[in-house]
């Protein structure tokens, strides 16, 4: 009998040994083959192949601080997120960081980065950037109208965080330049013709943003990577324009916001620019009409103000697509055909086919009418063009800028619209190719009477059951 027990106890030693065994083995293979699965229909948590080869040409630390309590908008996704870049990276570091439990130390952290709020920051050396809750989602309103909560229609976690690992890993901080001296809109100051919401867009993407007076120094300054002409007023002189000619032959970029401006005292005709000869080298032409789309207007807003909603291929429109773009007042920017030599051009944003250009200027504020004289719509608002050979030149072309003032930038895509020009100008393609990834919202609605059957059902029917299953087991073991 003592030898039964001892060969069963022996045997029982060996498979718990072979089960300790077997446990350590599954959790080393499971260390050295790491594999997280996104089970969401959208792959919200699946990061693209652009992120992922940015997280393995990563030469240096990134830390990562979720500034969030755990009931913030969006805090779950962005755990799960960011658990996938750190999977991916052993460069990538994760700290959550709850201003409700851990005050002092928020303080502290405010006080190291600024005033963030909610939000998440990422920092690599002396460099940071920061993604706000507001730039992380998309939301739809609707059911806000009617009382409800909004609800979340796409997440845009792995675009900013890769475009901010990438802003704060970049060697070189482009330096863009904006002219002054013509009128044109200001970058500092809280105005709401201003810039000053696209300026610190920029500046949030790593760039350094000065104004260049061409008027003064008849020269594009030195390592200049993007001229932005914003809202001029008055016209530009030959020695201006043969400088941004010069500049742009030399493989340079501008992004050119040319508002229709009317010439003072003439009623009807609109103010010279003086940049024709830059973009008759690119066949583009400036239209002298003022554009309108009745078919895509605001309520409550004139004809002149222009909601696109029409985008071609490029990677300058690649985020836009299902997001309208709005244009206050708008000209038209067309493509001279054909094309000069060595010349891409592409047209960006253009309004539906009932559009069109209205040239008609001197009756605007009394009728607005479609004629033969007018644009014939769809008529283009935005172009893109480049040329050149080893270090191609690129322009892009708004025939509107209040679009991209601080009080049109909120509007819809505007502000999409107007970083994602800048990036593909500056060759910063990765920052606009990875698009919002939608999420499936599921609805249960439930009349008055589903509640009353499902009510009936939990509180009377499953009870009875269970009580009448009860009763029967019971008759059976008295027999």
């Amino acid at each position: 009998m003592s030898e039964t027990r001892t060969v069963s106890r022996v045997n029982l030693g060996i498979a718990i040994l072979l089960g300790v065994g077997i446990l350590g083995l599954v959790n080393w293979l499971g260390a050295r083959h790491y594999r997280r699965f996104d089970w969401t229909s959208a792959g919200l948590y699946t990061l693209s192949e652009k992120s992922i080869q940015v997280l393995k040409s990563l030469r240096q630390p990134v830390a990562v601080t979720v500034f969030m309590t755990e009931g913030s908008p969006l805090y779950a996704e962005t755990q799960e997120l960011l658990r996938r870049y750190q999977a991916a990276s052993p460069r990538i570091t994760v700290e959550t960081l709850n201003p409700e439990r851990n005050p002092a130390r928020a303080q502290a952290f405010l006080k190291e980065v600024g005033d963030v709020r909610l939000s998440v920051v990422f920092r690599s050396g002396e460099k940071k950037k920061v993604v706000s809750l507001e730039q992380l989602a998309e939301f739809d309103f609707q059911r806000a109208q009617t009382g409800g909560e909004p609800a979340l229609k796409a997440f845009k976690g792995e675009q900013e965080f890769t475009a901010a690992i990438l802003t704060v890993t970049q060697e070189k901080s482009p330096r863009v330049v904006f002219t002054k001296g013509h009128g044109e809109r200001p970058i500092a100051g809280r105005l709401r013709e201003g810039l000053e919401r696209v300026v610190d867009a920029l500046k949030q993407d790593n760039c350094t943003v000065e104004e260049w007076d061409s008027l003064v120094d008849q020269k594009v300054p030195d390592a200049t990577d993007l001229v932005v002409i914003a809202g001029p007023r008055t016209g530009f002189t030959f020695p201006e324009t043969d400088a941004l000619k010069a500049y742009l032959a030399d493989g340079g970029r501008a992004l050119l916001l040319l508002d229709p401006e009317f010439a003072p005292g003439s009623g009807n005709r609109m103010t010279d620019l003086g940049l024709g000869p830059v973009l008759d080298a690119y066949g583009i032409r400036l239209g002298d009409d003022i554009v309108v789309d009745p078919k895509n207007a605001l309520p409550l807003m004139g004809p002149e103000t222009v909601v696109a909603r029409s985008f071609r291929r490029h990677t300058v429109t690649k985020l836009l697509e299902g997001l309208p773009v709005v244009f206050p007042v708008v000209r038209s920017v067309s493509l001279v055909e054909p094309a000069p030599e060595g010349v891409t051009a592409t047209i960006l944003v253009e309004t539906s086919a009932e559009g069109w250009g209205e040239t008609n200027l001197a009756d605007l504020e009394k009728k607005v009418e479609k004629d033969a004289r007018d644009f014939a719509g769809p008529v283009p608002l935005a172009v893109a063009a480049e040329a050149g050979t080893a270090r191609k030149s690129r322009l892009v072309v708004v025939g509107d800028v209040d679009f991209a003032s601080t009080a049109g930038i909120a509007n819809a895509a505007n502000l999409y619209f107007a970083t994602s020009a800048v990036n593909w100008l500056l060759e910063r393609e990765t920052l606009v190719s990875i698009p919002p990834k939608s999420t499936d919202q599921v609805a249960v609605v439930l009349s008055g009477g589903d509640i009353a059957r499902i009510t009936l059902f939990v509180l009377l029917v499953l009870p009875a059951c269970a009580i009448g299953l009860g009763i029967l087991v019971w008759f059976k073991r008295r027999r």
